[in-house]
Order: structure tokens, then sequence, then C-alpha cells
């Protein structure tokens, strides 16, 4: 005989087990939503990064005075995609800790790539330590002539050069030994950093004092004494006002100057910033209230789901 009042039962606990699948099946797909989301957030927080934090001495024995370094393993293998860092601008910060004599000098950055190579704006003309920095859009990168750089590729090198004020490269090997010493050995810390259009710059903070010489890929790299009075570097760690001429501060911005190989660029003026925050991401802009509040809606959504089961 049917117990109807057991099939009535057994009836309930499967209505309640289906409600409770599904809503598990509900929690599931918030689950899986509510992660997209924060990981969407983080990419989204992805502005910038640092593509050369290097501290060395530029000797006068760097062949046509290039300094080169391998790109961080930290940095895009794609520069086109997700983000279009191509459509942004390239930062530059040096700080020149030693200096020979005060003959007037520039600093340019190439990115070696595929299939050619890509050249930023030249600094502002300095002629004592201290710190120098300027901004370079890519849309006004330099390559040779009827090439152009598949940035969707990423980079191989980075060359930092060391110029006169005539696009000259003052190594030995180029001006002779005399002519060479006037500009080298100079001590310098250069860090580039790459931020996607629309987004702000976070300059770089100060280097580890313990830390010293090339990094991995660098040429030249070491602790090659500067000559006798070389002047030591200025405390600022930003761009000052024109016109600097002791060795604490940060240095004047010159007149670009002009000639042959890499182009000499536009200079932009320094812009000056008391912001030293050295992260890639912009400071206070985390995921981690997002997470927050996944979780917390998460656990009120099972904890609600049980109690109707």
């Amino acid at each position: 005989m049917i117990n109807l009042e057991e099939l009535s039962l057994s009836g309930a606990r499967r209505a309640r087990q289906r409600r409770s699948g599904a809503a598990w099946r509900r929690a599931g797909v918030f689950a899986a939503s509510a992660a997209a989301m924060s990981l969407s957030s983080s990419l989204a927080l992805a502005e910038q990064f640092v593509v050369l934090d290097e501290t060395w001495d530029h000797l006068p024995t760097l062949a046509d005075s290039h300094y080169r370094v391998d790109p961080p393993a930290s940095a895009p293998t794609n520069w086109r995609s997700p983000v279009d860092y191509t459509s942004g601008t390239a930062y530059l910060h040096l700080e020149v800790l030693t200096k020979p004599t005060d003959e007037a000098t520039k600093f340019q950055v190439c990115f070696e790539a595929t299939p050619t190579y890509a050249c930023t704006e030249q600094s502002p003309t300095y002629k004592t330590t201290g710190v120098v920095d300027w901004e370079s859009p890519f849309s006004g990168f330099w390559s040779p002539e009827g090439e152009s750089v598949d940035w969707s590729q990423g980079i191989r090198q980075i060359a930092v050069i060391l110029k006169d004020t005539e696009n000259g490269k003052p190594s030995a090997d180029n001006v002779g030994a005399e002519r060479a010493a006037r500009f080298t050995p100079t001590r310098v810390r250069m860090v580039v950093t790459v931020v996607e259009p629309g987004s702000e710059y976070v300059p770089p903070g100060p280097v580890d004092p313990g830390a010293g010489g090339g990094g991995a890929g660098g040429e030249g790299a070491g602790g090659a004494p500067t000559e006798p009075g070389a002047g030591g570097a200025g405390a600022s760690t930003s761009a000052g006002s024109t016109g600097s001429t002791g060795g604490g501060g940060s240095t004047a911005a010159g007149t670009p100057g002009a000639g042959g190989g890499e182009p000499t660029g536009q200079t932009p003026d320094p812009g000056a910033s008391d912001d030293e925050g050295g992260c890639s991401l912009a400071p206070g802009r985390t995921s981690t209230g997002v997470a927050a509040w996944v979780a917390l809606a998460a656990a009120a959504f099972f904890a609600r789901s049980r109690r109707r089961s």
C-alpha cells in the first residue's frame, strides 16, 4: 500500500534538493562572474611598467657609446595587446651620480626590436650631476627611414646611448681617448617607464643604496671609479628649475643638437614631481576591495540558500 504521507515527504525532499542544487549552480555562476570581474579589474590596473631600471658606469670603452641591457622578464611580450602601450608615452628618469667634467651631455634610449629599432627623444642637455626627467610619446619615436617596429613582438634589447650636443657618440673608439675623457666615465641611473594612454605616470622611487653595477645583460657594468673631483649626486629626485650649476639638485634643460645617426628629437622641459612612488600600479588603486566585496556577497548568498533548503 502506498503511504501518501511518506510520498509527500519524499517529494518535498526532492523539491528541496532541486532548489538547493539550483542555488549552488547560481552561486557557481556568481562566483565565476566575480572572479572574471576581479581579473578584469586587475588587468585594468596594469597602467604602466618599468622596462629599464639600471645603475652603471658608462665607460669610454663602451663600443659606440652604447650600454645595452635585456628587458626584464616582467615586460610584456606584446606591446600592442591586450594593452596598446604604443599609443602611450615613455617617461625617462636619469640620475647623473658622477661626471668627469662640465662638458654638455645628453642621453637617448633606443628599443631594439623586430625588424628594426625605435629611439626616444633625447634628454635635455646637462653639464653637472643631478636629475633629468623627460617624456617621449611613442608617436614621436625615431626609426630608420622607411622602417618601423613590430611592437606586437615586444623588444629584444634596450640601448642607452651617451651623446654630445651634436648627436655624436663620444666613446674612445669614435673620438679618441682624450675627447672621450670629457664625458666618461660617468656613473648614472636610468629608469624608463612605459605608460598606457590616458594613465597617470608614477615616477620611480630612490634606488636601494646597496645596489650597484649594471643588471643582467648589461655591458661595462661594475665599479670603475670616476676621475678625481667628480661631483656627487644631488639630493633631488625630481627635475627642477633651469640654470642649475652646482652638483646638487636637477640639471638645466638645454637646446637639442642636430646631427646624423639617431635623431635628437624635440626636447620638452622636464616636469617637476614630488611623487616618489616606485610601483607599477598607481598608488591607492588595488583589487583588494573588489575581492573582499565578492567574498562577503558570496558568503551571504550561500547562507541564504542553505536557510531556504
